[in-house]
């Protein structure tokens, strides 16, 4: 499930004059199933999209979301135990840890919202989502902030999270390995953005994951790619050329990841060409290579599953550090 297909789903609803809920894990222990960030849509037909968690507790909750809609509930925030040792509220599960939900009553009056956050996200803008009691809002700024969760009573709270620029997988090739990275890294809610210098491929004419593919020169990489913490670069050019230049103008651009394939000699190898080039010696500390975890993959599609792992682990490091 992306970002887009959840705010399409809510607005789809609003245009048929149907009001939905929307809840979102606004904060949960390292245990928990549903973890922060997550979130579900529920419908007046008790149709549902996305996921906070699953198992006994998620069917809990949409029970409660109905009873939101219909005015039989008109709390918005609930905080879940996963054990049945508790004298609070329990979730039904007894996997550990806790998560706290809250419901956001969407209705017509909030559809100027929604379109700005699908128009947003369509669009690679930024913005800040935010939640309280009885209220939706959505500002786009150029400023990215951590998601953040702050609680007074059941009456005053207040979450915030960025929603508009997506996590993008800029990758360098459009062979065998490219493809299968392009499929992976689509399934776990990047954009994915290819690039290669060739036009006749047939791995490209049969990618059908990524959501550009751009015919260019590997050089001029650097210089179409968006910076910041949401950015990771994939090198998985065909020659040696191709993973040189493209390294050469990505390695000292602003991004949360670049990782490049190859064997160590091969790296050696554009590494010191690279340094006789005059690229800091600092900036080949921040590259990943050989890339992937180490899990002595050999098929295109194992490697890209040992580049989205480790790809993966870089993204949450910080949030369970």
């Amino acid at each position: 499930m992306s970002n887009i297909e959840l705010w399409d789903f809510i607005l789809d609803n609003l245009n048929a004059y149907k009001k939905v809920v929307l809840l979102t894990v606004a904060e949960s222990s390292k245990s928990s199933p549903g973890r922060k960030g997550f979130k579900m849509v529920v419908t007046e037909d008790a149709e549902q999209f996305g996921t906070i968690g699953g198992g006994i507790m998620e069917k809990d909750m949409i029970e409660y979301s109905l009873d939101l809609l219909f005015g039989n509930e008109t709390k918005e925030i609930k905080k879940l135990y996963h054990t049945d040792k508790t004298k609070f509220e329990k979730s039904g599960m007894i996997c550990g840890g806790y998560q706290v939900i809250t419901f956001s009553v969407i209705d017509r009056s909030h559809k100027n919202v929604i379109e700005k956050i699908t128009s947003s996200i369509k669009e690679k803008q930024n913005g800040e989502l935010i939640l309280s009691p009885g209220k939706i809002e959505y500002n786009r700024t150029d400023k990215i902030n951590p998601t953040a969760f702050t609680y007074e009573s059941d009456e005053q709270w207040q979450y915030k999270e960025n929603i508009g620029l997506p996590l993008i997988a800029y990758i360098a090739g459009g062979g065998h390995v490219g493809l299968a990275v392009s499929r992976v890294m689509k399934s776990i809610g990047f954009y994915v953005v290819v690039y290669d210098h060739r036009e006749d491929v047939f791995t490209i004419e049969q990618n059908k994951y990524a959501d550009e593919i751009i015919i260019t020169k590997y050089e001029a990489i650097g210089n179409k790619i968006i910076e910041g913490d949401r950015s990771y670069v994939i090198i998985v050019t065909p020659m040696h050329a191709g993973d040189k230049d493209t390294l050469k103008s990505v390695i000292d651009k602003n991004v949360k990841y670049i990782g490049m394939m190859g064997s160590k000699k091969k790296i050696k190898t554009i590494f010191d060409e690279l340094r006789e080039d005059g690229v800091d010696e600092k900036l080949f500390e921040r590259v990943h290579t050989p890339i992937g975890l180490e899990i002595y993959a050999e098929s295109p599609e194992e490697i890209a599953v040992s580049i989205a792992a480790e790809i993966i682990k870089v993204k949450n490091e910080q949030k369970v550090s």
